[in-house]
């Protein structure tokens, strides 16, 4: 029987692939070690780690970059900047049910015409169009007000966009206070989104999906929710990453949703990488997934990496996730201040299916 691999990579990707799956044996050896350790030892090494890192480097963290890294969920982060929180469930015609939130007031509320300029000036400072406005009028004349919906990206979810310290720069926020009903998607399998009606997250059905669940069902069914709970006839819809792509890919096949988003704004749209900085990743690109299904299982992705962030010293985990970005990407990191590192590289990370990094990989 032909195996499709041998054709496509070369000596030195095999070389790269053993060496991953080494790697990948001895991390699992030390997390199987670390997790039977009893509470008293694990807080012990923790505690002997933070003397030794705080000799070598400077402790970074400020107070405000403490309490969003410490924040446990996504309305710990806005309640802290003043913001109220409603949380809401949504629920996918193939079952899956998806934890959505939403900040219904601003800081300070103003009328939707009174507010036309300072709304204005908040889309300059994050570099949108003014167009994003032009249905607020008829919004104001019915007593709506204009809806947002911040989508996350690949292995993210909603807290991403109250992690920056800048007010400057938390969109989510301006957009708040700027008059705006601002709601946040989670994608199936993050934190937020891990239920089903008929599968439960430790089956492998539960994971079976990918970027088609995220464009047929995950974001029109959000959508359609939204727009029935706040009466509004039409939405801004504000993607970053995987955000963005799933947005193209269901606008593309569902003409009615079109007519339901009245703008979009893809930030940063996700594409498949040609090659990466380290050969064993660009090893990854060039296999067949069932090389990545191989390293990886059938269900969550790179589970490691949360049990790794409740074990470590805090700074130590920032300084390993831009080591390990540096090593595999070859991404400096050098546009956040070790500060924004600090606070943002806690709420970086969440579940996704080892499926749907496949087919981004495609």
């Amino acid at each position: 029987m032909p195996v499709p691999i041998i054709g496509r990579l070369n000596y030195s990707d095999y070389q790269a692939l053993v060496i991953a799956l080494i790697l990948l044996f001895l991390e699992g050896i030390l997390r199987v070690v670390t997790h039977c350790l009893p509470t008293f030892a694990l807080e012990f090494f923790k505690g002997q780690s933070q003397r030794l890192f705080t000799m070598r480097f400077k402790e970074m963290r400020t107070r405000p970059a403490e309490n969003i890294q410490d924040a446990k969920s996504f309305r710990e982060m806005a309640e802290y900047w003043g913001y109220t929180v409603e949380e809401h469930i949504v629920r996918t015609q193939d079952h899956c049910i998806l934890g959505i939130q939403r900040l219904p007031e601003g800081k300070f509320s103003t009328s939707a015409v009174d507010s036309k300029s300072y709304i204005e000036s908040m889309f300059d400072r994050c570099g949108i169009s003014h167009s994003a406005i032009r249905n607020e009028q008829s919004y104001s004349s019915k007593g709506i007000k204009p809806v947002v919906l911040l989508y996350h990206g690949l292995m993210m979810c909603s807290e991403i966009w109250m992690c920056n310290l800048d007010e400057e720069r938390r969109l989510a926020c301006l957009l708040t206070d700027a008059g705006y009903d601002v709601w946040f998607g989670n994608a199936r399998g993050n934190k937020y989104s891990m239920k089903h009606s008929k599968y439960k997250p430790n089956s492998r059905k539960f994971w079976d999906y990918s970027m088609d669940e995220f464009a047929l069902y995950d974001l029109p069914d959000t959508i359609d929710y939204i727009l029935e709970t706040t009466g509004a006839s039409s939405l801004t819809y504000i993607g970053f990453s995987q955000g963005a792509a799933q947005a193209f890919a269901a606008l593309s096949i569902n003409p009615k949703l079109n007519k339901k988003v009245n703008l979009f704004v893809a930030l940063a749209p996700a594409t498949s990488p040609k090659g990466l900085q380290n050969p064993i990743v660009d090893a990854f690109i060039k296999a067949s997934p069932n090389i990545v299904y191989l390293f990886f299982g059938r269900k969550a992705f790179l589970t490691m990496t949360m049990f790794w962030q409740k074990v470590l010293y805090p700074p130590i985990y920032t300084k390993l996730l831009d080591t390990s970005m540096k090593f595999l990407f070859g991404w400096s990191g050098n546009n956040m201040t070790e500060e924004q590192k600090a606070a943002s590289y806690y709420h970086l990370y969440n579940f996704t299916s080892v499926k749907s990094l496949v087919v981004c990989t495609l």
